[in-house]
């Protein structure tokens, strides 16, 4: 039955652009909105956060987010950790990618070994915590020209959003 969302979720950015000489991010900063998939209308708010190693970013596990789309080609990847907490759920057993999976406790594959990895050389993982305030958007949707999309004139058509990739 029906859509569920959970309670909180969460991105923990384990490498970021500049995080190591051989790691550089990918893609943009990661956006989170005040609409929800049952809304008839658009997001009117957005909070922006920006990739940085040790980052997490925690928000109403409602509200559509995605990742913002970077400049150009970049090589490398932005390995990441979403967890997701819920008020109920059950374990999915079994291997592979899916939901509510067991995390291996052997063999990991080379993008998981990032996350058992000690963040620092020294093992002080927390010192340097710091609260960050989310990047807020006034305006989430535009027209192509960068103008605002009129508010209550309800969802766009396919059309309108689709880019033709």
């Amino acid at each position: 039955g029906g859509i569920r969302n959970p309670i909180i979720s969460t991105i923990i950015y384990i490498t970021a652009e500049g995080a190591t000489k051989k790691v550089n991010a990918t893609g943009g900063p990661s956006l989170v909105t005040n609409q929800k998939l049952s809304d008839i209308r658009l997001a009117s708010k957005g909070w922006m956060a920006h990739p940085k190693q040790k980052r997490l970013v925690a928000f109403d596990g409602r509200y559509l987010h995605g990742v913002v789309p970077g400049k150009g080609f970049q090589r490398g990847r932005r390995v990441t950790l979403m967890l997701a907490f819920w008020e109920n759920i059950k374990i999915r057993e079994g291997h592979g990618p899916g939901s509510a999976r067991p995390f291996p406790d052997n063999n990991l594959p080379e993008w998981a070994q990032h996350l058992v990895a000690p963040f620092d050389e020294d093992g002080d993982n927390y010192g340097s915590c710091v609260e960050t305030a989310p990047v807020k958007l006034d305006r989430i949707y535009e027209t192509l020209d960068g103008k605002a999309r009129k508010r209550g004139t309800g969802m766009p058509t396919y059309d309108e959003v689709f880019q033709g990739f």
